[in-house]
């Protein structure tokens, strides 16, 4: 565990902290419940979920000299480190794990998300719709990160709710925004979104994916 290994850490902890003005020690504790009920969604063991969350934060003091912020390209330090989360799961679970992806056409109410779960593989789905499934979800994350600096507010917004998934409170209560001016962001937003990949998903649902896709 890492709160009990502090000292054989301490010199990547004071590095964290000089690269994303956070106290290591603190993040840690605070986002760390957090990513393991983000990463349960996907593993649906606590347990893994756990060990999981354990091993980013690890990789992340690791690797911090590889830390961009968010003023050179980069993203928040808790964004980063989900980032690390997810790879670490891809890693294990390969394709099989449940990846987000979305379904662009529909109206979006508060309570849905632009992104949801696909499920562990349960003979419904051959491997080829696991492919799409990961593709969309590929381009949709990376629509989502690449907003350009005139739509920074609705990227962090939708970073926060569609991959963190924070609640609408949280994201109001983190960013000191009024809630209502969150929910029209994450409303805009998701408009920027749709347009962005509505003829890419399109494409492959018409097409299907090229064997470099796959």
């Amino acid at each position: 565990m890492i709160d009990k290994s502090i000292d054989k850490i301490s010199n990547l902890a004071v590095e964290f902290e000089e690269r994303t003005t956070l106290n290591f020690m603190k993040f840690y504790k605070d986002y760390k419940p957090k990513l393991i009920y983000y990463l349960n969604r996907y593993t649906r063991d606590l347990e893994l979920a756990e060990d999981y969350a354990e091993e980013a934060f690890i990789q992340a003091l690791l690797n911090i000299k590889t830390y961009k912020r968010p003023n050179e390209g980069g993203a928040q330090a808790n964004t980063w480190v989900y980032k690390i989360a997810e790879n670490i799961v891809k890693k294990g679970y390969k394709d099989k794990a449940r990846l987000p992806s979305t379904s662009l056409d529909k109206e979006f109410e508060e309570n849905v998300n632009l992104t949801n779960l696909i499920p562990y593989d349960d003979g419904k789905h051959t491997e080829h719709e696991y492919h799409v499934f990961v593709r969309k979800a590929e381009i949709i994350k990376d629509a989502i990160y690449n907003l350009p600096q005139k739509d920074e507010k609705y990227k962090q917004v939708l970073i926060m709710r569609e991959l963190e998934g924070m609640a609408y409170k949280e994201i109001s209560e983190c960013l000191d925004i009024n809630l209502s001016t969150i929910k029209s962001q994450i409303r805009k937003g998701r408009s920027i979104i749709r347009k962005k990949v509505n003829k890419t998903l399109q494409k492959i649902d018409r097409d299907g994916l090229s064997e470099y896709d796959i």
